[in-house]
């Protein structure tokens, strides 16, 4: 088979370097890889501009979940013919890493270069914010104001615990713009949304049954949104993976959410990496699918 390994640099400061190298040399070993290492998002879209006329197999992205979020949206604009069998493969070198968990797949070389050399592979169901998509989770409000006000150089440098500092500091500063969700006629009033697509977050921390595979999204309802809710959303969480036993949190399976920020704009960011701000979001499923390698 004929693989694109792209390495974004800027996961996790670039400290895996070695670990992308070693687990090259384990595939190459019997198959053809192109490696791509690239410092900035344009230079990937350039790369993946190229993909189809290279009549790739394997689309390989090493690096960060906004990493493999981007090359996704990147295939989708390119709207590339591609064979049934291709496949997406993922190799964790960012700070989360939640789609490595979501995949089940471990940090040994071999064992990730026999994954992304395998057909063992399901198509993961995509959901839509706005123009785009994302394929773990979008945080609508109080986790987008975290990740969104992380600088890049320090999270080079401090990796995951830059986002204990920044929600540390949020958490004693808590301070909620109401947003108004609007499902099927019902609209409710918030201060944070998670719409998720994945088991797992903020970490390997399970919140849900849902998966990527699932046609399906799960989405959470923070109406009151206060110090110390949240510490027990944490609760639920750590002791019990999952938020349904929680009242306060209104809990939805729909295929179609809208969100306004009543004349604010809304902190958004979309699997760990920030999305701006939007007064207006629609989050919905998509008919955009992948096939995804995961473990056996």
């Amino acid at each position: 088979m004929k693989f694109c390994l792209i390495y974004n640099k800027k996961s996790a400061g670039g400290r895996k370097s070695k670990f992308i190298k070693k687990i090259l040399e384990e595939i190459s070993n019997h198959h053809k890889v192109d490696l791509f290492e690239t410092s900035s998002e344009s230079e990937a879209s350039e790369i993946i501009k190229n993909f189809e006329i290279n009549n790739y197999d394997r689309l390989l992205v090493a690096g960060g979940d906004g990493s493999v979020s981007f090359a996704i949206n990147e295939l989708i604009k390119n709207n590339f013919n591609l064979p049934e069998n291709f496949a997406i493969g993922y190799i964790p070198a960012g700070t989360a890493n939640i789609l490595q968990a979501e995949l089940g797949m471990t940090k040994n070389v071999k064992h990730i270069a026999n994954t992304l050399t395998s057909d063992n592979y399901d198509k993961t169901c995509l959901v839509k914010i706005n123009d785009k998509h994302f394929i773990l989770m979008a945080g609508i409000g109080w986790d987008a104001q975290i990740v969104n006000s992380i600088d890049s150089y320090l999270k080079k440098i401090l990796g995951k615990v830059i986002f204990g500092i920044k929600g540390f500091q949020k958490f004693l500063s808590m301070n909620n713009k109401k947003i108004k969700v609007s499902i099927d006629k019902e609209d409710i009033f918030a201060d944070w949304v998670l719409c998720s697509n994945s088991k797992y977050y903020a970490g390997h921390h399970k919140i849900t049954d849902t998966h990527i595979f699932d046609k399906k999204f799960t989405t959470y309802i923070f109406k009151d949104l206060k110090r110390y809710k949240l510490l027990y959303y944490i609760y639920l969480i750590a002791v019990y993976g999952n938020l349904n036993k929680s009242k306060s949190v209104i809990t939805v399976n729909v295929d179609e959410i809208k969100f306004d920020g009543l004349g604010n704009n809304i902190p958004v960011q979309i699997d760990g990496d920030n999305f701006g701000e939007h007064e207006k979001i629609i989050i919905s499923s998509s008919k955009q699918e992948f096939n995804i390698l995961k473990a056996a």
